[in-house]
């Protein structure tokens, strides 16, 4: 096919005029030919290939358009002939792959066997595979348009949920417009566009952003006279009336080299890692977030295993356009107070299209199961930081520096195993390991650097003191200890099996360590939120109680079984159904907000229609039961709610929470 597309035009035109096929001869020859014959094209030097003129037409080696003159009858009626010899030749040696006739390609497509790129002659591929043209822009996205019903999501307790009961159960004070009012209903669209600009074969530039990013409809606001800000009847604002995000928000912008040494990337991108309940990039079809890293990298391949070394800005702290004195470019007022990250992977994972050929090869062709997986480790270092009291940060008086002594250190095993060993067998089984470990020095804001004993102070910042007085540089004024060490755990475990038929199903389980602080350490001190593990929210388990009641995993095991129903699958089109089942529990009850152990038994739905994995139109519902966990408990202090209320003045039994969803996303 490629060498149809890639027939000059005058050719076709001539062909067609003819109405006989053009000569096979050529192709009999490379089929004839003997690899000393592929060796000896390998080493042709570059002024015999082919090139192609700014009008679209092949130039011969010499730079001259070879004329085209029809050849006698005779000469089609021999080379005719010498096709028909040349067929009868291949199915006597076995090749199943017909000269030029692909009508039959269906028939025949089961008993053709993949061949690997890397198994392709270099002299055939020459052939095939056209030059690109640089420079090229390759563009990819999507839009999304999702609208959502949260009935029930506050729970009823009055400050167990993340999410807030609507306002006009609560508003005007006393005499609310409907103390009924249970649903909250938005509806928000998503514009992503991703182009990726390919200088050279070497060179490329990734960019990425979000146009209208989750914003919520509602894009006319000439008539609403009573809002503070909003234009007058003469102008118009894109943009939603509840704190609308920015249209443009700027997701991925970096360059790669490739050089003999790697490829290297400088700029910001995605982070994404294993399952995603670390470093997650956002990118599956009902995310919200992801992580964005600005970082230098440097990657290498070794022994069919990818080695990435880099180093990461993880905080700039105060800057010059901080002062509001726009003079310049914008620098560090301090590198004391910046964060520094080093972030180190090693991982086996296809990357290239040929990786991805040869697993396919090895999964489809050989049968044989295909393990991929890696480490990822990275260090977070900080020495102090700059505080900024309520009147803002200027030049009359400088802020102040506290010494901060930050160090942790994540590891994140991940491992996958993929195997299908016949055509209607699969099964998948995925882990991702996630710990941090670290100390922190002084997690307070106060100053610190005294010695029980000792008069003045130690100087934490000077290297040489800390290592003399390490204590006092744990130590505020009055005695107290401020240090803290961190040890977070992780775990996900997914799993999907087929065994034939419309059907498959799975089992995905996990837990996140917690602390003893209520409400999952949120409104805390920094201490004690530092005592919870808490997963990425974009890796979704649910449509209730992770996503929105707490807002990720965090202090809880989950268990969760679910089955997906395939139907009406054409090839090019096909409906899904799935079932899912999430059981969870608390690790600490302490860190609930009743104090109990158990959470909540959830139940979600999801009918998908897809075209060509480019079009998807989904209907997704889900209920969750809560249990003792999210009750409301006297002298219990509240997660989220309007107001100063203070804690509990009684005990509250969470209420029923259901949602009904519908997504539309186009993709390109």
């Amino acid at each position: 096919m490629i060498l149809a597309l890639a027939l000059p035009a005058s050719l076709v035109a001539q062909e067609d005029a003819a109405g006989e096929a053009p000569s096979q001869a050529p192709a009999a020859e490379d089929a004839q030919a003997s690899p000393q014959d592929d060796a000896e094209s390998d080493e042709e030097p570059a002024a015999d290939v082919e090139e192609t003129d700014q009008n679209g037409g092949e130039q011969s080696p010499t730079g001259e358009t070879p004329e085209l003159v029809q050849q006698p009858a005779e000469n089609n009626a021999a080379e005719n002939n010498a096709a028909e010899d040349n067929a009868a030749e291949d199915e006597e040696t076995g090749d199943d792959w017909p000269d030029d006739d692909f009508s039959d390609f269906d028939a025949i497509a089961e008993d053709i066997e993949f061949v690997p790129a890397e198994a392709i002659d270099d002299a055939m591929l020459d052939r095939l595979t056209p030059l690109a043209s640089f420079p090229f822009v390759e563009v990819s996205g999507h839009l999304r348009t999702r609208s959502r019903a949260r009935v029930g999501f506050d729970l009823g307790t009055g400050g167990t949920s993340a999410v807030l009961p609507p306002l006009e159960s609560v508003s005007p004070s006393g005499a609310p417009a409907d103390p009924e009012a249970r649903n909250l209903w938005t509806t928000d669209l998503r514009l992503r566009l991703a182009p990726t600009f390919h200088i050279s074969e070497t060179l490329r530039v990734h960019t990425e952003a979000d146009l209208l990013d989750n914003i919520a409809l509602g894009a006319d606001p000439r008539h609403s006279y009573f809002v503070e800000g909003m234009p007058g009847a003469d102008a118009r604002q894109l943009g939603g009336y509840s704190g609308a995000p920015s249209l443009l928000t700027v997701r991925q912008a970096y360059g790669e080299v490739d050089a003999f040494f790697g490829t290297l990337s400088a700029g910001r991108m995605l982070n994404h890692w294993g399952l995603g309940i670390f470093a997650n990039g956002g990118q599956c079809d009902d995310c919200d977030f992801g992580d964005v890293v600005d970082r230098v990298s440097l990657r290498t391949s070794v022994w069919n295993f990818n080695i990435l070394a880099a180093y990461d800005f993880a905080g700039a702290g105060l800057t010059s356009d901080d002062l509001g004195f726009a003079h310049g470019t914008p620098h560090e007022l301090s590198r004391i107070d910046g964060t520094h990250q080093w972030t180190a992977q090693v991982w086996r994972a296809p990357l290239s299209r040929a990786d991805r050929e040869r697993q396919a090869h090895a999964l489809h062709t050989a049968r044989r199961p295909i393990f991929n997986g890696g480490l990822y480790v990275s260090g977070r270092h900080n020495r102090g930081q700059a505080n900024v009291d309520e009147s803002g940060l200027s030049t009359a008086a400088p802020p102040e520096l506290t010494y901060r002594g930050l160090d942790i250190y994540s590891a994140d095993l991940w491992g996958q195993m993929l195997w299908e060993p016949a055509d209607d067998r699969r099964i998948r089984v995925e882990l991702e390991a996630l710990g941090i470990f670290g100390s922190i020095d002084n997690t307070t804001s106060a100053a610190v650097g005294f010695e029980p004993g000792q008069t003045g102070s130690v100087n934490c910042f000077d290297e040489g003191a800390y290592e003399a007085n390490p204590g006092a540089c744990a130590t505020d004024a009055d005695g107290n200890v401020t240090s803290k060490s961190v040890s977070q755990f992780g775990l996900a475990l997914e799993s999907e099996f087929y065994f034939g038929g419309p059907v498959t199903f799975g089992l995905n389980a996990g837990l996140a360590s917690g602390g003893e602080s209520p409400n999952w350490g949120y409104g805390e001190s920094a201490a004690n939120r530092l005592d919870f593990m808490r997963f990425s929210p974009d890796y979704h388990l649910d449509l209730i109680l992770f996503r929105e009641v707490i807002g990720t995993v965090t202090n809880a095991t989950y268990a969760n079984p679910y089955v997906v129903a395939t139907f009406l699958d054409s090839g090019l089109q096909r409906m899904e159904f799935q079932l899912d089942a999430i059981a969870s529990r608390a690790l600490k009850a302490a860190g609930t907000p009743s104090g109990e152990p158990w959470l909540g038994l959830e139940f979600d739905a999801s009918l998908r229609y897809l075209a060509t994995d480019t079009f998807l139109a989904a209907i997704d519902a889900g209920v969750l039961f809560p249990f003792a966990g999210l009750a409301a408990e006297v002298d219990r202090p509240r997660f989220n709610h309007y107001g100063d209320l203070g804690p509990f003045g009684e005990s509250v039994d969470p209420g029923l929470a259901w949602t009904l969803q519908g997504r539309l996303m186009w993709k390109f």
